[in-house]
């Protein structure tokens, strides 16, 4: 009785004894969760993904197929590296840019590392929006778009940004500092990155889409999300395993509602718009108007009129448009000193004492002042228009003669001869303003119609938007001399056109009704602009935003009628007498 009790406490002690020794040498796995990626997350906003199939700015013939992680944050937009386009068939072209940045968010569900033989295991879901920009609103099939996942170490380099195959060159001709190009033909060079010997999963983009990737992790190991036109998430496996102390106490900052960002509109640089905002915040001539505008839009014509002072105050040289505006706001604020010193300025810019048989003017020609006010105003007037350059003021009546003899809506020539009249006329303008100055408010007086309408805008100004829209050689030489007009106040280069190109506008009109694209914000206070437009009983003159007004086509509406229902959304009807422009 006594053996097999032996044998039994021999197989128990020997039992205790492996287990003892399997748990010294057991595996002890480390576990990582969201907030250990998070702390370790590097090159936050920097980094997108390049690859040569999906990227427009590659060599057309490069064989090359990895893919790179580039920070283009300093790429300025096609046209501000200097490449021009101008139609070969001489028909208006303008070339329109608009890029944007959207996010990816990486949800890590599980992470185990092994360190004997240090592999990780990572599974998650990877969340981006692809219902924006283009792919929401242009209606084509859908393009399928991926997010690739790198697990190595990077290998760094410069990755070159090509014109690539921008446009159709045989109706385009396309230029770089007046020189040709081609596909070939390099606008910038960024820094890059490349993984060698790493794992790599590919998943389509979407909502939640899972991953699962695993691989070896170095102290130099990185884990990255890449997918084109979304910023890369990009974590540093290597410090989260091996050196845990160089994220300890680093903040996790939360992106909050945050899905996509514009970086360049319409060609701007969005950077360079907020840059002018915040200038235009420190004050200038036209922090002024706007501020004043503002105020009229909401009929708070006595702020307003504080604002005209102070940019009197500060200004010794000012628009017609901003007199008028002013004379306007003293009337309906019941200062009529205020209005007669206001009136009196127009004067100076030849506006004779017809103007004043307007409406608003009726309380002030009561006035028991009006009798020496108008004598008065009526012999500066002569004066003023006494001392005008009659040879410059017949000179660009003469050339807006010979463009309208081409561009005149009842016997308008074709485009290669509008391009040769624009041209021609072009160099016309600029040897006169070289030589006779710019025809400004002061040097050939302010146009009136109809004797009571200001015209902010005189008709010679269409000289100016036919060489934008046709972009004669000569273009530059113009632009130059514009630029300084515009310095000394003679050229409102600022409020100079509503819409030049017809492009790049979040809002047109159509038919008497106000459209908003789709593919915009809504912006109440533009929308107030421009219905402002249709009821400015008052006859102030304002800034109505950017917008465009869509000629309507009696032949074939439904073309534009179906555009607008696809790609617009109705804001408001504006006016019923809607072909009111084409009269």
């Amino acid at each position: 009785m006594r053996k097999p009790f032996v044998i039994s406490l021999l197989v128990l002690i020997n039992l205790v004894c492996i287990n003892a020794s399997l748990g010294q040498n057991q595996i002890k796995y480390k576990t990582y969760n969201q907030d250990d990626f998070e702390t370790n997350k590097v090159f936050n906003e920097v980094y997108n993904l390049y690859n040569n199939k999906g990227n427009w700015f590659s060599k057309l013939n490069d064989n090359d197929s990895t893919s790179y992680f580039v920070d283009d944050r300093n790429y300025k937009g096609i046209v501000n590296y200097g490449v021009t386009f101008r139609s070969k068939m001489y028909r208006n072209f303008h070339f329109v840019e608009h890029f944007s940045m959207c996010f990816l968010k990486v949800e890590i569900s599980k992470c185990i590392y092994n360190p004997k033989d240090n592999v990780i295991d990572i599974e998650g879901f990877v969340s981006g929006n692809n219902d924006w920009g283009p792919n929401e609103f242009i209606k084509y099939k859908k393009e399928k778009t991926y997010v690739d996942l790198f697990l190595g170490e990077k290998t760094d380099t410069i990755k070159t940004c090509y014109l690539g195959r921008t446009i159709n060159r045989d109706s385009v001709d396309i230029k770089l500092n007046n020189q040709q190009t081609d596909e070939f033909t390099v606008l910038d060079k960024f820094p890059a990155f490349y993984f060698k010997n790493y794992s790599r999963y590919k998943m389509l983009l979407g909502n939640k889409q899972p991953f699962k990737i695993s691989g070896k992790v170095t102290k130099n190991t990185l884990l990255a999300f890449g997918s084109g036109q979304f910023y890369s998430e990009i974590f540093d496996l290597g410090s989260m395993i091996h050196n845990p102390n160089k994220s300890k106490g680093q903040k996790i900052i939360k992106r909050q509602g945050l899905d996509c960002r514009s970086l360049i509109t319409n060609n701007r640089l969005v950077a360079d718009i907020e840059k002018e905002k915040a200038q235009k915040q420190e004050g200038n001539y036209y922090t002024y108007t706007q501020n004043a505008e503002n105020y009229i839009l909401s009929r708070q014509y006595a702020k307003a009129k504080e604002e005209y002072n102070l940019l009197a105050k500060n200004y010794p040289v000012l628009y017609a448009r901003d007199i008028h505006n002013a004379a306007r706001c003293a009337i309906l604020s019941r200062d009529l000193k205020a209005a007669f010193e206001w009136s009196e300025k127009l004067a100076l810019k030849g506006i004779e004492l017809s103007y004043f048989n307007s409406k608003v003017f009726s309380g002030i020609r009561k006035n028991p002042e009006w009798k020496n006010f108008s004598i008065k105003y009526d012999s500066v007037c002569k004066v003023t228009q006494s001392h005008w350059n009659l040879k410059l003021k017949n000179e660009i009546t003469d050339l807006l003669h010979e463009d309208q003899a081409d561009y005149g809506l009842e016997n308008r020539k074709d485009p290669k001869v509008l391009y040769e009249t624009t041209e021609r006329v072009t160099g016309k303008l600029i040897d006169l303003l070289k030589k006779e100055g710019y025809p400004s408010e002061e040097r050939i007086g302010s146009y009136v119609k109809n004797d009571t309408t200001l015209i902010s805008f005189p008709d010679f100004n269409v000289l100016i938007v036919h060489a934008l829209q046709q972009m004669p050689q000569n273009l530059n030489v113009l632009k130059e001399l514009l630029h300084k007009n515009s310095n000394a106040f003679e050229y409102d280069s600022k409020r100079n056109f509503n819409n030049v190109t017809g492009y790049g506008s979040c809002f047109h009109i159509y038919k008497g009704n106000l459209y908003n694209s789709k593919s915009c914000g809504r912006s109440d206070v533009e929308i107030r602009k421009i219905s402002f437009k249709f009821s400015n009983p008052n006859g102030f003159i304002m800034d109505y935003g950017n917008f465009v007004v869509e000629a309507y086509n009696p032949g074939n509406p439904k073309i534009a009628d179906d555009y607008y229902a696809e790609n617009y959304n109705l804001v408001m009807k504006l006016t019923d007498d809607w072909d009111f422009y084409d009269k």
